[in-house]
This record gives structure tokens, C-alpha cells and sequence, in this order.
């Protein structure tokens, strides 16, 4: 039965690699490998709470990897997925320990063998943090069992280092103690609810994140915002997971109340982390859930409709698989194309250190280009985005990489600073180091500027006209009515334009009698746009092109 659950999920999951790092891992692979193995094993039996989320189980998984496999991403997988079969062999021993009969532990199992739920732990080596801490809290409780108190507490401490949810494990076992041990033994609980009690202190007392996603919140509305969330994500429909509540008191089986314990106990921290909803983190959870169906199927007569339903279960969680698969594939072809052409920057330009970004891939964040950039330089990069006010200076400097990501193309097109142009096209080739202050991000064929934006540009001997193209949407128009724009070079006035349409617009005026060479250009918009849709820029007008023709 295990060897036919593990082929079965590695077939399901045989697309996992086809994908790619996201901007957390690509974060971790570029720092985890500059702390020494010493480090790591200090870290482990270190009691102290570390206020930089440093999970050292996990993060070890990503020194390795990053160590012996750099960025090439399918081989961080097959440990991952070795880890949840394993999972599902440690869930189905817990199931038996219990005394519950090879059928209904299998029927059980099987719910957790594949749950679209938790997809990202299959396909994404951020998630290794809940792998390894479920696997640890799971051989802590059967340990436990077992009466090997010993060897139990020492993976109990290893769940903890591996995620801070295992804080709730005494509480479980506490469970276990009261409602299935033959004979009661409280007294091995003492060293793990004071080490529990320990951490759970530090990181009250101690966690920096003040006001933030990481911020616990101990109100009626983040508890319900939580519960919705989870209680919608336990069973795939909305609010179903609730109804798993009242089971206890329906069947009257220790053995279900201890799965729904398990479940409901590793819940319990994260209802007050609104910030932080991530359907990922139930995998724990689940553990509890699948011995919870184990209990049932154990009842002669719901075994039939328990196995009914595992069959239906494990069909339409496949069956939805595909969607969620194209959606993950195309994100992660985004993120593979933008890295893969900075580990061609770095093979030709291997002493850069200055980088200017002009967009970037919808779920690569700043902070993944960070790490990718130190992962490649093996140093720390000065980073600056196209919209940071130093990015006007730094983009004059001599080499610097500018990094223009094109989302019509989905490539990244590394420009040198040294190229000066008369005419600047917003596409993927754009000069950005002849900005100034007032330019945001490219989007589509045109880049939106600020009520204000200035711009260096090479002013040709043989210039006639200066041009400037505009794209104004029909909200706009509708927001502010007519739209003013006026050009000035070098302080000069060279046209003015309203506007009271929407659409694309092209201005002309004749090129100001200015020496040739590099002048600077200022563009002044009024009034300014405030968009209703939650964006809190001051915007000006969406530039298509501007210069001298």
C-alpha cells in the first residue's frame, strides 16, 4: 500500500519538476550556505528563540542543496517528496499504534497521501519547514507511544528547530495521555511543556515583528478571518472543515477525538496570524485529520462510506490537479527566464555590483532578485528599483546592469548605461539611465510617470521636431476630466497639450533651438491621477515614447 501511494503521488506530481524557485528560495539558497555546519548544530541546541525566523533544520535542507545543486531546481525535490512519503508511513504506523486495523488506517492515510490543499508542499522547497517539522512531531508522538520518552523529546526539539508550530506538541501528547494511554504517566511531560512554555515566552516577548504579516493578533476579527480561511481549505469547500467539529460528540471514539485534537491544536497558532494565510500550512494539520477519518472507517458500518468517499476524494483532488499545474508552470516559466538571463549577466559581466531592475515577474519580489544576485556574485548586490529616488543617480553611473523585464515577452533584457539615445521607446530596450526622478515601472508598451518626471536626452544637430505619445485610459478622463501636459528642455518651453479623450495621443512641436548634445527634459502634468482601485501613486500620464525626431 505505501509503495502503491508513492507511485501513485509521484505520478500526480511528475510536472513538480518542470518548475522553479520563488523569490523566498531563491532568498534562502543565496545566504544559508555562508553559515559553517558548526553554525547549523549551535543553532539546533541552542534554547534561545531566534527573532530572525532562523529555522535551522530547514535551512540546512537549503545550504545543502544550494551547495551540491546550485539553481538547478528539480533535484531539490526528490528529498522533499522522500520526506512526505515517509510522512505517509509514520501517519499510517500512528493510525496502527492506535489500534486501529490495517483497512481503516489505509483509508485514513490515503486522505493525506494527496491533498491539493497543500500542493505547494509537493512543488516548492519554501514549504520544506512544514515537511520536516510534521515529520518530526509525527515520530515525536509515536516515540511517545512507545514509551521512548528520550528519543521522543529529542524529536519533539527537532520539530521545533524545524518550524515554530510544534510549540503545541506537549499539548498533544498531553492528549494522548488522558484519553489512550493504559496506564497514566504525566511526569515525562514536565521537560516538554517547560521547553514549550520556554519558547512560547521568547517568542511573545521577543518577536521583533511589531506591527506586521508576522504580528500575532489576538482579536474576534483575526480569529475569524483565520478560521474562515482554514476551516475552507481543510475539505476544499467553504466553511466544511467546521463541520468536522461536532464529530466527537457524535462517535464516541478516543481515537477520533484524538485526530480532531491533533488537528484543531495545530491550528490554534495560526488563527491569530491574519497576515500570514497560507493553505500550505495545513499540512501538520492534516496528520490529524487523516487519523480522525482512520477512526471512523474503523466503525463497520461507515467503512463502506468512508472508502467511498476516499476514492471520490482522491479523484477530484486529481482531477483538479491540471488547473493548478498550468497556473503554477507559467508563473515559474517567468521566474526560470528572468534568472536564467542573470546567470548569463554574471558569466559575462562577473564584476558587477551595481543593479537597477525595471520590472519584474508578478511573483518574483525584490528580495528574490536579491538573492539570485548574491547567489551568482557570491556577494551582497546593490540593488535599486526604477522607482527608488536614488535610481536616478545610480543609473548615470558607468557599468551599471539595468535590468528591464518585458511582461509582453516574458524576458529579461540586461542594457548597458552607456548608450545615449535621442528617442526613447518604452519597450524592451529602454534607456533607462536617462531617466530622472518621476518614472515607474514599465507596464505593457507604456511606462507611467509621476505629475512630474524629467529625462536626459542626446539632442541631434539635425533634430526638426520633438514628439511625445501619450496613453490615457477612459478612467482617467473620468476622474480628473482634461489633462495638461507641457515639455520643457534645458528650462525652455518646447509645447503644451491638453487632452479630453481617451486613447492614444501624439503631440509635435518644433526641436528648441538648443545646442546638440545632452539636454535635459522635464515633463509636467496636471492634475495629477489618484487611481480607485487601491494604488497609491501619484500618477501624471502613461508615457508610450518621447524625443527628438
Amino acid at each position: 500500500m505505501l509503495l502503491l501511494a508513492a507511485a501513485l503521488f509521484l505520478i500526480a506530481n511528475r510536472a513538480a519538476y518542470r518548475g522553479y524557485f520563488q523569490d523566498d528560495e531563491l532568498n534562502n539558497v543565496s545566504w544559508t550556505r555562508d553559515i559553517p555546519v558548526s553554525g547549523y548544530v549551535k543553532a539546533i541546541v541552542s534554547p534561545v528563540f531566534f527573532t530572525n525566523n532562523f529555522r535551522p533544520v530547514g535551512h540546512f535542507y537549503y545550504r545543502q542543496m544550494s551547495l551540491w545543486y546550485g539553481l538547478d531546481f528539480p533535484k531539490y525535490l526528490p528529498l522533499m517528496h522522500l520526506a512526505h512519503i515517509l510522512n505517509i508511513w509514520l501517519v499510517w504506523l500512528l493510525a496502527r499504534r492506535l489500534g486501529l486495523s490495517p483497512l481503516a488506517a489505509s483509508l485514513g492515510t490515503a486522505l493525506f497521501v494527496y491533498h491539493m490543499a497543500v500542493f505547494e508542499i509537493y512543488w516548492k522547497p519554501m514549504y520544506v519547514f512544514d515537511l520536516f517539522c510534521a515529520t518530526f512531531t509525527l515520530a515525536t508522538i509515536l516515540l511517545y507511544a512507545r514509551r521512548q520518552y528520550i528519543l521522543a523529546f529529542c524529536a519533539f526539539w527537532l520539530a521545533y528547530k524545524s518550524k515554530e508550530l510544534a510549540v503545541m506538541i506537549p499539548l498533544v501528547l498531553a492528549c494522548y495521555e488522558f484519553w489512550l494511554a493504559e496506564k497514566k504517566n504525566w511526569k515525562p511531560l514536565i521537560p516538554f511543556f517547560a521547553v514549550a512554555l520556554s519558547f512560547g515566552l521568547q517568542g511573545v516577548l521577543m518577536n521583533p515583528n511589531v506591527d506586521n504579516d508576522y504580528t500575532f493578533r489576538f482579536t474576534p476579527e483575526a480569529f475569524q478571518t483565520s478560521l474562515t480561511f482554514y476551516a475552507s481549505k481543510i475539505l476544499l469547500i467553504p466553511y466544511a472543515g467546521l463541520a468536522l467539529l461536532p464529530l466527537p460528540f457524535l462517535v464516541r471514539d478516543r481515537r477520533l477525538w484524538f485526530g480532531c485534537a491533533i488537528m484543531c491544536l495545530f491550528f490554534v497558532p495560526l488563527l491569530f496570524l491574519p497576515g500570514r494565510l497560507y493553505s500550505a500550512y495545513c499540512y501538520l494539520p492534516l496528520t490529524g485529520l487523516a487519523l480522525l477519518v482512520a477512526a471512523l472507517a474503523s466503525h463497520k458500518n461507515l467503512t463502506p462510506v468512508v472508502a467511498l468517499l476516499c476514492v471520490a476524494w482522491i479523484s477530484w483532488n486529481v482531477a483538479i490537479t491540471r488547473r493548478i499545474q498550468r497556473a503554477t508552470l507559467a508563473v515559474d516559466n517567468e521566474n526560470r527566464s528572468y534568472v536564467e538571463a542573470l546567470v548569463e549577466l554574471a558569466r559575462a559581466s562577473p564584476n558587477a555590483r551595481v543593479f537597477v531592475y525595471d520590472g519584474r515577474p508578478a511573483a518574483l519580489y525584490p528580495w528574490g532578485i536579491d538573492g539570485a544576485l548574491r547567489f551568482l556574485y557570491h556577494r551582497v548586490p546593490e540593488l535599486y528599483s526604477i522607482e527608488e529616488k536614488e535610481a536616478g543617480q545610480v543609473i548615470k553611473l558607468p557599468d551599471v546592469a539595468l535590468l528591464k523585464w518585458n511582461p509582453v515577452d516574458r524576458k529579461l533584457n540586461v542594457l548597458s548605461s552607456r548608450m545615449q539615445t535621442p528617442y526613447v521607446t518604452m519597450n524592451g530596450q529602454t534607456p533607462l539611465w536617462q531617466f530622472g526622478g518621476g518614472w515607474y515601472s514599465q507596464e505593457e508598451s507604456f511606462r507611467w510617470i509621476a505629475p512630474h518626471a524629467s529625462a536626459q536626452l542626446l539632442r541631434p544637430a539635425v533634430a526638426r521636431e520633438f514628439e511625445i505619445i501619450v496613453n490615457i485610459p477612459e478612467e482617467q478622463i473620468k476622474h480628473t476630466g482634461p489633462i495638461d501636459v507641457s515639455v520643457t528642455a534645458d528650462g525652455a518651453e518646447i509645447g503644451k497639450s491638453r487632452f479630453t479623450k481617451a486613447g492614444i495621443h501624439t503631440s509635435h512641436w518644433p526641436a528648441p533651438k538648443t545646442q546638440s548634445g545632452q539636454i535635459n527634459v522635464e515633463i509636467r502634468v496636471t492634475p495629477e491621477y489618484r487611481p480607485s482601485n487601491g494604488d497609491t501613486r501619484r500618477l501624471g500620464v502613461a508615457i508610450v515614447g518621447f524625443g527628438f525626431k
